[in-house]
């Protein structure tokens, strides 16, 4: 240190790394401060040569300070502040905090010159509150898994324990030691071991997670175990797996439950004769039974999924928006509502009278039972009544034969054929003789298995 080019290179160095570092002579007295230093104890670099440290920070945050410094003269020894155990330096500098210091304080003997007692620190107050951090997000983590009602492991690349949860001990009946540092195969049953085997390997091969399921036995029971297995990429650059596993064998028997009865409630449903069905709360038809498909000219496969809206209206459009508000507010009381509704492939428009009721199981829906209204007959078209001239200018029209053909066998002039022509197209609404003989067949006037025509007077044939 006694180059001046030397220490010139050194404390730019020093300087540009933020460290903390002084040389100090057996009296005490700064020779040299880093920046970084001047700033901890508020000195300026053009002053703090020759000034001690109690001129700047008082006597009694400098005396520890100078017992450590005196301690390093008197044996020679160096000392030393570990970043895992650093020294906490009570020093007020520019920013008034603590600073933890880890580094060395030791004595430099330069050539020609006298020893001065030298210090580079730097300040790991941050390190350690990060560390501080982790300690405390692990302790944490550690307490959420013991408590929480999961398996959580994490296995390494050749399939060892690097990590167990508590609940997976009380699981095994066995102490950490038997199981950490193990494989797979040392800890589990084979069969259990050979299926988290593969599961671990495939997710080292794929580099993603998957869901897995296992089943074990625990005190004479099966318990089925649902939940993931992930990679975990380590610093080192290796890769581990992580293991969360839930205990799902009580929702599994509940879904089971579940479907049971649903099962159970779709065979009532087909078999009650009541025409009912179940909706959501938006209209589309969910469950519904052969009746109430046939009231629709449909089958249950075909309108499942459908929106009732678009199957059938309400006679009373207001009455519907009410009710449909009230069992949006959560109204459990049974509805009337009166329909209207077209048969798919039927001509005649059908009503009827909807029962509505809110229910709620794993979803709201809402309980239909439908009462039609009975069919009405169809209107019996009775043939317009004509007489004998009548019916035999229309046989005859129907025969083929023209308007001179027709007046000549019947005596009369074509000009009568045509009036009496006129008149039954008026009587039978068709607009030519063409389509006053398809209604004469239609209303039963001909006798349509007949050839040549024959008129049907009072439903039997007459000749």
């Amino acid at each position: 240190m006694s180059d001046p080019l030397s220490r010139l290179g050194l404390a730019e160095l020093l300087a540009a790394s933020g460290a903390l570092a002084a040389l100090r002579d057996r009296a005490g007295r700064f020779t040299w401060a880093s920046p970084s230093y001047l700033d901890l104890i508020g000195a300026t670099a053009d002053r703090v040569a020759g000034s001690t440290l109690a001129d700047w920070i008082g006597p009694e945050l400098a005396a520890p300070v100078d017992a450590e410094d005196e301690r390093v003269w008197r044996t020679g020894e160096p000392l030393r502040w570990r970043a895992g155990d650093p020294a906490p330096t009570a020093l007020a500098g520019g920013s008034g905090r603590q600073v933890w210091l880890a580094g060395h304080k030791l004595l430099l003997h330069p050539a020609g010159g006298e020893p001065l007692l030298g210090m580079v620190a730097v300040d790991v107050g941050d390190w350690l509150a990060d560390r501080t951090a982790l300690a405390v997000a692990e302790q944490r983590l550690a307490q959420f898994v013991a408590h929480a009602p999961v398996l959580a492991m994490i296995t390494d690349e050749r399939h060892r324990y690097v990590f167990f949860g508590e609940a997976g001990h009380r699981l095994l009946r066995r102490p950490l030691g038997e199981v950490v540092g193990r494989t797979v195969p040392e800890v589990l049953p084979p069969e259990l071991a050979e299926q988290s085997v593969e599961q671990n390997a495939a997710v080292l091969l794929s580099g993603t997670g998957r869901q897995v399921r296992l089943r074990t036995e625990l005190d004479g029971r099966e318990v089925e175990w649902s939940g993931y297995r992930f990679p975990l990429p380590q610093p080192d650059g290796s890769r581990h797996v992580g293991t969360i596993l839930f205990d799902v064998t009580e929702f599994r028997a509940a879904q089971r439950e579940v479907a049971l009865w649903r099962n159970r409630f779709l065979t009532l449903l087909d078999r009650i004769s009541v025409p009912t069905a179940v909706c959501l709360p938006d209209g589309t038809l969910s469950m519904l039974n052969p009746e109430f498909a046939a009231l629709l000219g449909s089958s249950p496969g075909r309108l499942h999924g459908t929106l009732l809206t678009s199957l059938m209206q309400a006679r009373d459009q207001e009455k519907h928006d009410r009710l449909m508000r009230e069992f949006s507010s959560g109204k459990r009381g049974k509805r009337t509502l009166a329909v209207r509704w077209r048969p798919r492939r039927a001509e005649r428009e059908r009503t009827g009278v909807l029962t509505i009721q809110l229910v709620k199981d794993v979803e709201t829906g809402l309980l239909l039972t439908l009462a039609a209204d009975p069919e009405q007959p169809e209107p019996v078209v009775r043939p317009p009544e004509i007489s004998i001239r009548e019916a035999e200018i229309i046989t005859r029209v129907a025969a083929g034969d023209t308007t001179a053909a027709i007046a000549a066998a019947l005596g009369l002039t074509p000009d009568g054929v045509t009036y009496h022509l006129t008149r039954l197209c008026q009587r039978f609404g068709a607009a030519n003789r063409t389509a006053l003989v398809a209604r004469a067949y239609v209303t039963g006037v001909l006798d349509a298995s007949a050839w040549p025509p024959v008129w049907r007077r009072n439903g039997a044939p007459y000749a």
